[in-house]
């Protein structure tokens, strides 16, 4: 019943990183060669987000388990511990049974709880520069990018769920297509309405970062969460033209955050 159950939960919250490309760019378009100072790979699965020197910002349920507290972290090849992980108070854990048939209370759920949490390092991480938070709200139809390294494909085929295991490094483009109160949303586009580098989150990017840039400056303004679906949940796919990813809004948080830095830190 576990098994079924994760297996559910995986199909639209989004664990490690994946970049789903158009059909009609070359994949080497959306290659890179390192990943940027902020993006951080989770012990287990999922990454996190560098926002201050000794604090990582993610998504809730990237964290699998009990026992993160002491484990050991790598930073981008330096090692740490994790000292400490805060959850928002209003995160909920999934439930014991698996949603099926329509996905409305699926998406009830997903939509109802407040998917992050803050990973307090053991020692401050000197040989990377975190990443500002958005702290405006204008995020409307804002140009983003979104890095991953995990499952790959394109709007037509959708995810390719075996491609997980060669974790190449991409960054996608897309635009802030809603927002509400805690969340952001973007679509992928078919490529007559597309940016030229237009992609979509798949399966495997919890925890990770989308970030604009301003005056030169890049500010995070979400953290993928999980897939927006209308259906049958036995009918989901992954990864095609016109999906939707929702990002928790990091505006929406941010005096949280910055109340727990400042009462732990």
């Amino acid at each position: 019943m576990k098994k079924l159950i994760c297996l559910l939960f995986s199909m639209f919250v989004l664990a490690t990183q994946a970049v789903v490309k158009r059909h009609d760019i070359s994949a080497e378009s959306y290659a890179l060669k390192s990943p940027p100072d902020f993006l951080i790979d989770m012990p287990h699965e999922g990454s996190a987000v560098l926002i201050s020197p000794q604090w990582l910002l993610s998504a809730g349920h990237v964290i699998y388990y009990d026992g993160y507290e002491g484990k050991q972290i790598s930073i981008q090849g330096v090692d740490n511990q994790i000292e400490k992980v805060i959850f928002h108070p209003d995160f909920k854990k999934q439930p014991e049974k698996a949603f099926t048939g329509d996905a409305k209370p699926l998406m009830n759920f997903l939509y109802g709880r407040i998917d992050l949490v803050l990973i307090k390092l053991s020692k401050p991480v000197k040989h990377l520069k975190p990443i500002a938070r958005y702290y405006a709200h204008q995020e409307q139809g804002k140009i983003t990018t979104t890095y991953g390294k995990g499952a790959t494909g394109t709007g037509i085929i959708g995810e390719q769920i075996e491609t997980k295991m060669h974790r190449p490094l991409n960054f996608f483009n897309n635009q802030i297509e809603t927002v509400t109160k805690h969340h952001l949303t973007m679509r992928f586009e078919e490529p007559e309405k597309g940016l030229p580098l237009e992609g979509i989150h798949g399966s495997g990017d919890s925890g990770g970062p989308t970030i604009i840039e301003e005056h030169g400056k890049q500010y995070l303004i979400g953290i993928q969460s999980f897939r927006d679906y209308q259906g049958d949940l036995k009918n989901f796919k992954g990864g095609v033209y016109n999906s939707v990813s929702v990002l928790c809004r990091v505006s929406a948080f941010n005096s949280w955050i910055d109340e727990v830095i400042a009462g732990d830190g």
